[in-house]
């Protein structure tokens, strides 16, 4: 059987600025303690941008300690100016836990049903 070879990371390009997106434990711990629930939990709350957008910050912070909550903030702004909308980052945000290792690849993850 073939391995696939997986990428520990998602890519995000906004700005012309590169951002790689991973969950990490220690990440993945502050964002239960921001979320006040499960990662999991907080996955079904990815409707509320509050939520969104600590995701953001525990995605890059993990990679980029000198990431800030501000930063995830102006970086889903940019995004939003670029075109993207909630729904594609919200899939940004999922293909990212996948490659975290919190899915297995290819397991169907639903977004929000209000996105």
């Amino acid at each position: 059987m073939e391995e696939k070879k997986n990428i520990p990371f998602v890519l995000l390009t906004v700005g012309g600025r590169d951002y790689m997106l991973r969950l990490t434990a220690g990440a993945a711990i502050r964002l239960e303690e921001r979320l006040g629930s499960s990662v999991y939990n907080g996955l079904k709350r990815l409707d509320e941008v509050t939520v969104m957008i600590e995701f953001l910050y525990a995605l890059a912070e993990g990679l980029a300690p000198d990431f800030s909550r501000a930063s995830a903030a102006l970086l889903f702004d940019d995004f939003i100016n670029e075109g993207g909308s909630l729904r594609k980052m919200n899939s940004v945000i999922l293909e990212a836990m996948e490659r975290s290792g919190f899915f297995d690849c290819g397991e169907s993850v639903k977004q929000p049903q209000s996105l």
